[in-house]
């Protein structure tokens, strides 16, 4: 794999290094992406291959309060104006908290710990005894991830400014690894515009115009 992995740097270098030369002294991304370090989760989801576009943040559990500088350094620094939370279906991490993790390495029960707070407001808001597919349920509890840690997110004040004056648009996502949103698998939904979380307000946002309705007729989505 280290081979296959060199071989291929090579044939990237030989192929992109004259694009690299305009890069060297800035960056300038228009993205903020905070993601699960999933292995399924790849950045190019969005079909953008382009460089300097996405600044990507990511740890077990798209988690804002484990990598807090790290996404606040684009927002507040490089001025990004769109932020993206974006969880997935099937999360390893969502299991864990889930499960009895005590029994795990210190350093990861420290990450994962932190998601026990979204568990509970899930299982505060919502009537989960009646969901009987394992895959959706656990989509359930990414999503309201989600939107517990962009709810973290709008309670910072440097970002609650940006906000308010336009700068910064804080969407929610969730990438469908399991088709459990009804579309085809590798989908992403937007479930969460800076805060808000009902569908027909959703689409009457400014963001939806911009998209197009068709797209998010399809597209802006909750269970």
């Amino acid at each position: 794999m280290l081979s296959k992995l060199v071989r291929g740097n090579v044939i990237y270098a030989e192929e992109h290094s004259t694009e690299f030369e305009q890069l060297k002294l800035k960056q300038t991304p228009i993205v903020t992406l905070l993601s699960c370090c999933d292995s399924r989760v790849p950045q190019n989801l969005f079909n953008i291959d382009g460089l300097n576009e996405i600044f990507t943040v990511r740890n077990i559990g798209n988690q804002f309060e484990n990598s807090e500088g790290s996404v606040k350094y684009p927002v507040m620094h490089l001025h990004t104006p769109l932020l993206i939370v974006l969880g997935h279906t099937g999360c390893g991490a969502i299991k864990a908290s889930l499960s009895d993790y005590r029994k795990e390495d210190s350093a990861i029960q420290k990450e994962v710990i932190g998601l026990v707070n979204s568990i509970r407001l899930a299982d505060q808001t919502r009537d989960l005894s009646n969901v009987d597919n394992e895959d959706q349920k656990l989509a359930i509890y990414s999503q309201v991830n989600v939107d517990h840690q962009i709810s973290n997110i709008l309670a910072e004040c440097n970002f609650e400014a940006k906000i308010k004056n336009g700068e910064l648009c804080v969407i929610g996502m969730v990438f469908d690894i399991h088709g459990v949103y009804g579309g085809k698998s590798a989908s992403a939904y937007v479930t969460n515009i800076n805060g808000i979380t009902d569908i027909n307000q959703m689409r009457n946002n400014e963001v939806a115009a911009e998209i197009g309705l068709d797209l998010s007729e399809l597209r802006f989505k909750r269970l």
